[in-house]
């Protein structure tokens, strides 16, 4: 061995003597200082004793060079002997460095195995040279620091690289912990790589932005209506428009047939706590449609084709909260936390074999005309939220009555100066049709007129007519159906209220529906108003009642009939009042 070096010893310094310059490439930067310098054999400074040749040794500043290329110093001094060493076992390789000037720092950083074996031997090692500058081989490290804080120095200059490899713009690492960015580095997928967490995270952003437009178009911009004891006029671009069709409507036209319009005996397609269906986009089929539509009639769309399936929690204009959508009915919450019911006031007006032509207006406000068979027609002016604001009955010579007009600014309600409320009445199959027809001809003592609105939303202004509450419907839990039989104890009432239309055809009749209090405020609200319907339609059906003097309401268990907040029966009614004189006066202007 020791032959061997001496061998090698004398190649390198006889190529030395041979070249005309340092055996080391010189380079004019500053960067590149020399590394080597030639001394004795023996340790002492040029020039050496007569016959001996000099020999090249590694200079002691290359620490200083690793600091300025961003390295360690500690890592620095570790691998400069490693590094040396290593030289020391390949003559070939200094051997080619010497002929062509190449710098073996950056030899060694261009093979990855050497660079391996250099860190490796660096890590293995603490930050102390021996004498001769060969470090021993069982000087082993025990402080990571250096290799943990590496990596840190190496961030800032290197450029920072993503999970798929792509270069992206440097940020500086002093804002964020190296434990932050291993925490953000493992939790991050491969490139190329496709985990089951990733897509359905993807899929539920998907659903959740598909969600927000349904929501958007769901939620219709309503004009904000004013108060109904103000008086004032409602908004609705229908009420200004001019009769014939205007060109900025939307028209829609249909027959209605048997299977598309409802009867008394039916219940409704949905029951009153099932959610209306969310809107489709797009249906594969005729069968995929009506399952997307949750099995609604063609009447229980009405709703949802003027406010949508809005979802229960939306708000509405006037900042009212959505607490249930059946999707035939929507229920409110107003800002004093009282209950609004919004629903299509034409239901009633959808019999078999009638034309329903509905122009929608800019705002969402209708303009509605149905044709019978007969050539007859009513014209229904409604709201953005589908309430009747005017109706009128056109007879088949042109003949018009009008019978509702809320377009008209009345004056508000002064509640201190309204007469008594009139007598409530009981109604039964056996009730004596004189005294019926006497309560309802009473005629209040009124010098002013009220809108529908008014009625509607008053308490006070309804007590001013008599009530009569009809005991002999009854209804199963949960039901709107009114059995045939039952229908049949509505006979007296039934040809009362048509000959009093018969003599005046501006009649008007509002029905009423109420629940006892078990159950939520909401259910109980819709599922009044829709028996309160069931009672219209069957007045309509086996009484020839015209649908288009009724005006339904339902009020939930807001009027208990006794105080309860148990079941009972007498709560679970409904009534019917001739509103005729508190609408008339407002009519007649």
């Amino acid at each position: 061995m020791r032959s061997r070096m001496n061998t090698t010893t004398a190649l390198v310094a006889s190529l030395s003597l041979m070249a005309p310059s340092p055996v080391w490439a010189q380079e004019t930067t500053p960067e590149a200082e020399p590394e080597v310098a030639l001394i004795c054999p023996d340790g002492s400074d040029l020039p050496c004793p007569e016959g001996v040749e000099p020999i090249p040794t590694p200079i002691e500043d290359a620490p200083d060079e690793a600091m300025e290329e961003g390295m360690d110093p500690e890592t620095a001094d570790e691998a400069v002997p490693a590094e040396e060493d290593a030289a020391a076992e390949t003559p070939d390789a200094q051997t080619v460095e010497a002929e062509t000037g190449a710098d073996p720092a950056e030899e060694a950083s261009t093979d990855e195995p050497a660079a391996e074996s250099a860190t490796s031997a660096g890590q293995a090692i603490e930050g102390e040279t021996t004498e001769d500058g060969v470090l021993p081989a069982d000087a082993a490290s025990d402080e990571p620091a250096a290799t943990e804080e590496a990596p840190v120095e190496m961030t800032e200059e290197e450029p920072v690289v993503d999970d798929a490899g792509e270069q992206t713009a440097e940020e500086p690492a002093s804002e964020e912990s190296a434990d932050d960015v291993a925490v953000e580095a493992d939790s991050a997928p491969e490139a190329g790589e496709t985990t089951s967490e990733a897509d359905p995270v993807m899929e539920t952003d998907a659903e959740a932005e598909a969600d927000e437009e349904v929501a958007a178009e769901e939620v219709p911009e309503l004009p904000v209506q004013p108060d109904a004891a103000s008086g004032e006029a409602p908004v609705a671009a229908a009420a200004s428009a001019p009769d014939e069709a205007a060109v900025e409507a939307e028209v829609t036209e249909e027959i209605v047939t048997e299977e598309t319009a409802r009867s008394s005996d039916e219940d409704f397609a949905n029951k009153v706590n099932e959610a209306a269906p969310k809107k489709k986009k797009k249906a594969s089929s005729a069968k995929a449609a009506k399952d997307e539509e949750g099995g609604l009639s063609d009447g229980e769309k009405a709703v949802l084709l003027g406010l949508g399936a809005v979802a229960v929690g939306a708000l509405l204009s006037n900042n009212r909260k959505v607490e249930l959508n059946s999707g035939d009915r929507v229920v409110v919450t107003r800002d004093d936390g009282s209950y609004q019911i919004i629903k299509d006031d034409n239901a009633l007006l959808r019999q078999p074999g009638s034309t329903v032509r509905t122009e929608t207006f800019s705002d969402g406000s209708t303009r509605t005309t149905v044709t019978r068979a007969d050539g007859s027609q009513i014209v229904t002016i409604r709201d953005a939220e589908y309430r009747v604001l005017r109706r009128a009955h056109i007879a088949p010579d042109g003949t018009e009555t009008l019978l509702i007009d809320d377009t008209a600014t009345v004056e508000p309600v002064d509640f201190t100066r309204l007469p008594p409320p009139a007598e409530q009445l009981v109604f039964s199959a056996t009730a004596d049709e004189a005294a019926l027809r006497a309560a309802l001809a009473r005629e209040a003592a009124l010098d002013r007129r009220f809108s529908l609105a008014q009625v509607r939303d008053i308490a006070e202004v309804r007590a001013l007519v008599p009530v009569i509450d009809l005991n002999a419907i009854t209804f199963e839990t949960g039901s709107a159906a009114i059995r045939p039989d039952q229908a049949q104890s509505l006979s007296q009432l039934g040809r009362l209220i048509r000959s009093y239309i018969d003599e005046d055809a501006r009649e008007v009749f509002l029905i009423e529906g109420h629940t006892d209090a078990v159950g939520s405020a909401a259910y109980n609200l819709a599922l009044s108003d829709r028996r309160a319907e069931s009672v219209a339609l069957a007045l309509s059906e086996y009484f020839a009642v015209p649908p288009e003097n009724m005006v339904v309401q339902g009020y939930g268990e807001q009027f208990l009939k006794i105080d309860t907040q148990e079941e009972e029966r007498l709560n679970r009614r409904a009534s019917v009042r001739r509103i005729t004189d508190l609408l008339r006066q407002a009519a007649a202007n």
